[in-house]
């Protein structure tokens, strides 16, 4: 059963409307033309039976009744019945096809109907004559007098009558055709969009192997695989936050367990002296490390979410000279040289924090295993569209394992990481429309390279 405001029924509603609207426009805009058409054919039909009727008297001397004269004429496919007079030149009636009703020896104007309307008109040609009772047509006969054919108002109202009962009928056989067809139609659309309701559903549910199969070609099965990919895309995004949480708890409980133990055994007078310094240090390294990892993991939260980056030009050659600031210490702690080597007059259009973030990354990760130096050099692409910036580090370089999961969550070859720096970069590379590489220096030595969109020359 149809609901009132489903959309069934709002489809049925609008298709009957729309048959029943272009049904009546067309049947008002085709009757008066039919009846125009009909008065027409009338005319021509008597015109031709009363010339007809004219010549048969002028070349006979018989009276039209020893003829077999036409007493109908054809109307839209249908005889109709039609009569005549035989008027002389005073308007009496020498011969009627109707006697009864018009008496031959009467004149034209004693006649309880009127025939022809008290007007001026040339007997020497056709003349047409209308009025509530009659339409008429008159012809001179040659030598005088005219004939005088006719039909009856009434039967061509019939004819209009049986016109408007067959449109009728048409307009309630077109109804119940489109109300079947209504019905086909509805089933049709109703039918994928309830299972997409289901899927809709079960996708709800995290049932995400569910497949949806709509067997058509047109709109709603193209939807259909936009749900499947859909679903595809929530399955690989689940089961990512899933592994990020599970590598996310452990990374974060290895340093919480080594901070809680080296604290309570400082609580509990384990520890004095040298000892108690190392465990002080190493409660306040963890401290650190557990830091990097949270600030680490907002940072992917934040970029994992929908959000407005505002992207603006930054001069190159500034923006790292801050990066530089920033990692500076980093360096000199590990005790490796920072060579730069960055393209002057160079603007790469970003966002501030996000460049920053990405450019630190890939430093501080280039300082981690470099033994003696990190270099930075960047160059324009050939369409002077883009910039190229690599970060080379001296260190023993990436291994087959690193080059495979780098970019992956909590990866990494050293302890001290936090493995979310490259997953970072990777993401803040992709989200400014660049792109981001891992290889190894012919010569030796760990290679990162960034493209970046620039304006060159601002």
């Amino acid at each position: 059963m149809l609901k009132l405001r489903s959309i069934s029924s709002k489809i049925l509603v609008s298709y009957l409307s729309v048959v029943l609207l272009t049904f009546l426009i067309t049947a008002l805009t085709f009757y008066p033309i039919l009846l125009g058409v009909l008065e027409k054919r009338a005319e021509i039909g008597l015109e031709k039976q009363a010339w007809e009727i004219a010549h048969t008297i002028k070349s006979s001397s018989m009276l039209p009744v020893e003829h077999n004269l036409p007493l109908t004429i054809l109307l839209l496919g249908r005889s109709i019945e039609s009569n005549y007079l035989w008027l002389d030149y005073r308007d009496r009636i020498s011969y009627s096809s109707r006697p009864e009703q018009f008496p031959p020896g009467q004149y034209l104007s004693q006649l309880p109907y009127i025939l022809r309307e008290d007007i001026a008109f040339d007997r020497n040609e056709a003349n047409v004559f209308r009025n509530e009772h009659y339409l008429s047509v008159e012809v001179p006969v040659s030598g005088g007098g005219t004939v005088l054919t006719f039909v009856s108002t009434h039967t061509l109202e019939g004819m209009y009558q049986e016109t408007l009962l067959m449109i009728f009928g048409s307009l309630l056989l077109a109804l119940t055709l489109a109300l079947i067809l209504a019905f086909f139609l509805i089933n049709y659309l109703v039918r994928p969009l309830k299972a997409l309701e289901d899927y809709a559903r079960a996708l709800g549910n995290r049932q995400f192997d569910t497949r949806l199969e709509l067997r058509s070609d047109d709109e709603l099965a193209q939807l259909g695989i936009a749900f499947n990919q859909m679903a595809d895309q929530l399955k690989s995004y689940d089961e990512s936050r899933r592994a990020f949480f599970q590598n996310a708890s452990h990374e974060m409980k290895t340093p919480l367990m080594s901070i809680n133990g080296y604290a309570e055994g400082i609580r509990d007078g384990l520890f004095s002296g040298p000892a108690l310094e190392q465990a002080i240090d190493i409660i306040h390294r963890e401290s650190l490390r557990l830091k990097n990892i949270v600030d680490n993991m907002i940072d992917i939260t934040i970029l994992e979410q929908p959000h407005n980056s505002y992207f603006l030009p930054h001069d190159l050659s500034y923006l790292m000279e801050q990066v530089l600031q920033t990692a500076g210490g980093y360096a000199i702690e590990r005790k490796v040289a920072i060579e730069c080597a960055i393209e002057t007059d160079t603007w790469v259009i970003g966002d501030w924090d996000q460049l920053h973030s990405l450019l630190v990354n890939l430093l501080s990760n280039g300082i981690r295993h470099a033994r003696n130096k990190v270099t930075i050099h960047s160059s324009l692409t050939d369409s002077k569209r883009q910039i190229l910036i690599k970060v080379q580090d001296d260190g023993e370089g990436f291994s087959a394992e690193d080059l495979t999961h780098a970019f992956d969550y909590f990866y990494t070859s050293d302890e001290s990481g936090s493995g979310l720096g490259l997953t970072i970069a990777r993401k803040i590379t992709e989200e400014h429309g660049g792109s981001i590489s891992l290889y190894n220096a012919q010569a030796g030595g760990a290679v990162a390279e960034v493209i970046l969109p620039v304006i060159s020359g601002k």
